[in-house]
């Protein structure tokens, strides 16, 4: 088996006990403005977290969190925390803000994870937005992947090993291809 070769899955699963999900939808508004719906799922919560987004400036306009279901009867007091991240701009360092903002002792560890999905996913919709491309471009998608490493590179620096540093190596080549 070699290094880029997935092991397999486990001969037996075991019992199916129970299953968490994440969603995150993400609307162009007509005024170009981006609203985002966030839910998170399981067995104890349902929690939806809606965001509002100016793509230009990357900040976070508006806020807000609810829970349908929860543990804890004090559990949705914890939902006005969401206002926190209102201001928060969408790039490096967000996810440690976002922590810091509505995780920890007098937050909720799901409204910390839920919020951290969503602003991965709007940092995702938004690759190419500032060199023209629309959110979440079609055109931007449909480019070869050589260009779209050129036009990303820069701004996804050390956040996958695809971009891991600042040297020109590029995109690591395929099995069987040769650098020329």
């Amino acid at each position: 088996m070699n290094e880029h070769t997935a092991s397999p899955a486990p001969a037996s699963r075991g019992r199916f006990v129970s299953k968490r999900d994440i969603s995150i939808e993400i609307f162009e508004l007509p005024d170009g403005r981006m609203a985002v719906y966030s839910t998170f799922l399981d067995p104890y919560h349902l929690i939806r977290l809606d965001l509002t987004v100016e793509p230009g400036t990357k900040e976070i306009l508006a806020a807000h969190a609810e829970m349908a279901n929860h543990p804890h009867s004090l559990c949705p007091l914890v939902t006005i925390k969401a206002q926190a991240l209102v201001g928060l701009r969408i790039g490096r360092g967000v996810i440690k803000e976002i922590s810091q903002r509505i995780g920890g002792a007098q937050g909720c560890v799901h409204l910390r994870e839920l919020a951290m999905e969503a602003a991965n996913f709007i940092a995702t919709a938004l690759i190419g937005y500032d060199d023209g491309y629309g959110v979440m471009s079609r055109d931007f998608n449909a480019m070869p992947e050589d260009e779209r490493y050129q036009v990303s590179k820069e701004r996804l620096q050390g956040t996958c090993h695809i971009f891991q540093g600042s040297s020109e190596a590029g995109i690591p080549l395929k099995e069987g291809s040769s650098k020329s």
